[in-house]
Parts: C-alpha cells; structure tokens; sequence
C-alpha cells in the first residue's frame, strides 16, 4: 500500500481509535541484520523445485489446476473470507512448489496490492504460487495482535484464516511445505511478524515492510529467518517507534527476532548501495539470520522503483531474492 499524504490523517485517526480500544506491543531488545547468510536449494530466479526434486511421490494425483489470477471465497467458521491466486504457466502438479503470500496494508485491498508489487510477473517468472489474502472490515484490516482498525477491535480470526486457506492451498496444489513463506507492508507487515510467532511451522521465512513486531507474546516454535525493509522517514509507523501509537520500531523489532534466534554475534553491517543500508545479525540458530534494510529517506511505501523516496529498492525483488535462500531446514 502506497500512502499517500491524503491518507495519512485517515489512517492515524483510525489507529488512534484501535490504540484507545487495546493498541499494544511488545518492546524486547534484539538485532539487525542486512544481506542474510543463505541456506541451499532453489536459485534466486526460481521459487519453485529445487533441481533435485522430480515427481513428488506425495503430490500423485494432483490435477492440473487453472494458470493466472483467480479471485476466490474460501469459508473460515462461519465468516466467508476472500483472497486472490495466482498460478504460474509453469506450474507442474507434480513437482513441489514454493508459495509466498502478500499482505495488503491498512485501508487497502488485495486487488490494488497485486498491481502495485508486481507479484503476479514475479510469480511467472520465478514459478511460484502467489497467495494475496484479503483483509476484513470496512475499512480493510488484519488483526496482527496491537493493530489494526475493525480486525483487532473485534479480534477477528487471521491467523485461524490463514490456516484455513494454506490447508486449502495444500489440498489443491502440490505445496513445497519448505518454501512456504510470507511479505506485506504497514499493517499487513505485521500480520506478517504475528504469523512467523503463531505458524513458525508453517511460514520459512518472513518479509514484513514498514511493519514492527507489535504482537505479545511471540514465542515462536522455531527460529525464522527475517528480512525487514524500513524507511527512515516513515510518518506513519515510525522507523523508531513510539508516538504516535506506541508501536515498535525497526531497531526493537529486530533485536526482538535477533534474541528469539539465539544470534550469536552483534549485528553489522552487509550491504550499502545509494540510500539502502543492510545489516545483519548471522549466526543465528538453524540459520535464522536476521536482517534489517533501512532507506534513508523512505517514506511509509512499498519500495520500488516507481515510489521516488525508495527508487533504489525493490522490495518484492529483496523480499524472493531472500526467501530463495531460506527453505526450512
């Protein structure tokens, strides 16, 4: 979600309702990170098998399902919830297949992130599944625990619906359950971090983009690897957290993962290129690094090279280029 100066009031009067009604966080200490220490299989330009893998004997049977973007409804208790998928033309039912899913942000819908992140030409060219859940309410929001809108004041089930639809995902598609992993931005950042402290089993590594940890208590079953994207000219979550809405910002958020991964070592820093500058925290326990890419200047953005205060990042290329390297174990 790309906000724009218009929205923030919108956006900060509104989270300053879900601050009266229980806005909260955790404030732990942890690390920082930058390029990440890589892990085997998969190259950066395919999400999908690893070479080694042929016919998966587990995905037998497994139908040739529908290539392209498809919106669907899936049911989650008694509530109907939507997402959208996007099948590359290179899918192959009998090979296993990486999944990354992609969280909108506060106030925006899933259709409007798709286009803006360029998933679905990452999603053919690197021959993944793409998986954009759709938020609720009104005013879409995702309950990620001290954030955001209609989600968390009626504590709506996300973490239940993502189970819900991953099932679903597995039960259609030949799923690489190694290389399940999730991105998104603002609000849908923190989703992200919530679903690495509650479905460490599931997700093997995480994205989240202006977005700290603002879900208490995390107590993952597992290390996950982390890559976070932060500008530090953010007025909506602020990079260094606090007011207005008591978030955590990037260095806590941070520290907090580097502490749960048992890093072993003080974060320093990996990469600089123009306004971007990596920092990592490695080694870390099942090596679970720990990374954080601030950009000096960037503004509360998807960055990309169509956004001018973060035109020397591309946020979906970093978030793969990361996640190609960190299967689960």
């Amino acid at each position: 979600m790309q906000v724009r100066s218009a929205q923030y009031l919108q956006y900060l009067s509104v989270g300053l309702l879900t601050l009266v009604l229980g806005c909260g966080g955790e404030t732990n200490g942890g690390l920082v990170d930058g390029g990440g220490s890589g892990d085997d299989g998969g190259s950066v330009d395919d999400l999908g098998s690893p070479p080694d893998l042929t016919v998966v004997p587990d995905c037998t049977g497994k139908s040739m399902s529908m290539t392209g973007t498809q919106s669907r409804t899936i049911s989650v208790g008694t509530s109907k919830r939507t997402y959208i998928v996007h099948v590359p033309p290179g899918y192959d039912p009998s090979k296993f297949t990486s999944v990354v899913f992609a969280f909108h942000g506060f106030t925006t819908q899933a259709t409007d992130f798709v286009k803006n992140i360029g998933i679905e030409a990452a999603s053919d060219q690197r021959n993944f599944l793409a998986v954009i859940p759709q938020g609720s309410g009104v005013v879409p929001s995702w309950n990620a625990g001290g954030c955001c809108g209609e989600a968390q004041t009626f504590n709506t089930d996300d973490v239940g619906f993502v189970k819900t639809l991953l099932a679903s995902l597995r039960s259609e598609f030949c799923v690489d359950n190694k290389r399940v992993f999730a991105m998104g931005h603002s609000n849908g950042g923190f989703m992200v971090n919530r679903l690495a402290c509650e479905m460490a089993d599931d997700f093997a590594a995480i994205g989240p983009n202006s977005a700290g940890l603002v879900f208490s208590p995390c107590k993952p079953t597992r290390p996950v690897p982390v890559y976070y994207m932060h500008g530090d000219a953010d007025l909506v979550v602020f990079y260094g957290g606090g007011f207005p809405l008591g978030w955590n910002g990037a260095k806590n958020t941070f520290d907090g993962w580097g502490t749960r991964n048992s890093c072993t070592t003080p974060a320093k820093v990996t990469s600089q290129s123009g306004k971007v500058t990596c920092q990592t925290y490695a080694p870390c326990a099942a090596g679970a690094d720990v990374n954080l890419c601030t950009i000096s200047g960037g503004d509360h953005v998807w960055p990309s090279s169509t956004t001018d205060t973060q035109r020397y990042a591309d946020g979906t290329k970093s978030y793969l280029d990361f996640f190609a390297t960190h299967p689960k174990p």
